[in-house]
């Protein structure tokens, strides 16, 4: 695994820090416009979308991660989709109660590398709880369930968020019985920039911020409360129930089950960073990537390097999609040859994106 990066130098690897994705793969597969046989770059993270990615059909997806665990999560969702079938693997991932996910994972595991294998066979545990919960971030939005949100709001006001079915009841509600002081200042401390930093994601998610979290909850949430429908939003349902309930992603979803199934071996994957794979594809190679948020990692002079990069390996028409919260990442001027804003797309999609909490989604098409 190549080093030297300004990720890999600033970012810890030790452990699993999102054990899920939390980026809408169907405002993901909306902007990127997959079609049969593209070649696709995603970053790992969990894996759930670079399955989305292969489940639309998609001829190669190269995934790509510096965190050996984010591998990991990957390789085990994809033994899982080769050894199980659909109710298996919601018992296996943890979305369904299961006493037996040790016997599920033997069937996976022959499937699995033998770093991957390994990883996993040193962690019993996590394998027991479902594997899908068990991220740093996950366990942060845990503390805030449990702990914290039953302060501030009752069980009662959680299911009758999720029951109202009008924006103007939901509105109502939200005015009246949601938004209190207490909820307010629970997430102005909560998602604080030094307690996201330390609890929930990695400290340097912030080095570059160039505003606070809050400053982009504080108009994403009551988006996500009432003007979209909470029910249909398995991420408010993971955070404010602990599970998707009847509302999934994309690739949990039982209409996606077998189309991902069907082409998991269009997947690879690679332990490194995204400018070692980059630097090894012919120009003009990818058709498509997902970029997730790692731009808010990098400075501005390392954002424009690989954004160059990710240019060059792209073919013409290709499209770039990622993600902001804290730091407002997009084409600079000095690429106006190279790529196109696609900014009526991005904020259409921007509105239906039930991962709620990114200040906005960029889309960039190769010229």
């Amino acid at each position: 695994m190549s080093r030297g990066t300004e990720i890999a130098e600033k970012a810890r690897f030790d452990r699993i820090r999102y054990a899920q994705c939390w980026e809408d793969a169907d405002v993901l597969l909306e902007a990127m416009q997959i079609t049969a046989g593209d070649v696709c770059l995603s970053i790992a993270s969990a894996g759930d979308n670079t399955l989305a990615i292969a489940g639309a059909g998609a001829g190669r997806v190269i995934a790509v991660d510096l965190n050996p665990a984010q591998i990991a999560c990957l390789a085990l969702r994809f033994a899982a989709y080769k050894a199980l079938d659909y109710d298996e693997f919601l018992e296996f991932v943890g979305q369904t109660h299961s006493t037996r996910r040790h016997r599920l994972f033997a069937r996976c595991a022959v499937h699995l590398g033998t770093e991957s294998r390994s990883f996993w066979e040193r962690r019993p545990a996590l394998i027991a709880r479902g594997f899908a919960q068990v991220g740093k971030f996950e366990r942060f939005l845990q503390v805030f369930r449990r702990y914290l949100l039953p302060v501030v709001q009752g069980r009662r006001n959680v299911e009758r968020l999720f029951a109202l079915e009008s924006a103007e009841e939901r509105r109502a509600f939200y005015n009246k019985h949601w938004n209190n002081r207490r909820w307010q200042l629970l997430c102005r401390l909560f998602f604080a920039r030094r307690s996201l930093g330390r609890f929930g994601r990695d400290p340097s998610f912030t080095r570059y911020a160039d505003q606070s979290v809050w400053d982009s909850l504080e108009t994403r949430i009551p988006h996500a409360l009432v003007e979209m429908t909470p029910a249909d939003n398995p991420y408010l349902h993971w955070i404010l129930k602990g599970r998707y309930g009847s509302a999934l992603p994309w690739a949990w979803r039982p209409e996606n089950y077998q189309r991902i199934r069907d082409n998991v071996d269009a997947i690879e994957w690679r332990c490194d960073s995204i400018e070692a794979v980059l630097d090894e594809l012919p120009e003009g190679t990818l058709n498509g990537c997902n970029l997730s948020d790692i731009f808010e990692y990098m400075s501005d002079v390392a954002y424009r390097s690989l954004l160059y990069r990710l240019a060059r390996a792209s073919a013409q028409g290709g499209r770039l999609v990622y993600w902001n919260v804290v730091v407002e990442r997009s084409r600079p001027d000095i690429f106006a040859c190279m790529l196109k804003p696609l900014r009526q797309l991005a904020t259409s999609l921007h509105r239906s994106d039930k991962a709620f909490f990114y200040r906005d989604l960029v889309v960039e098409e190769v010229l």
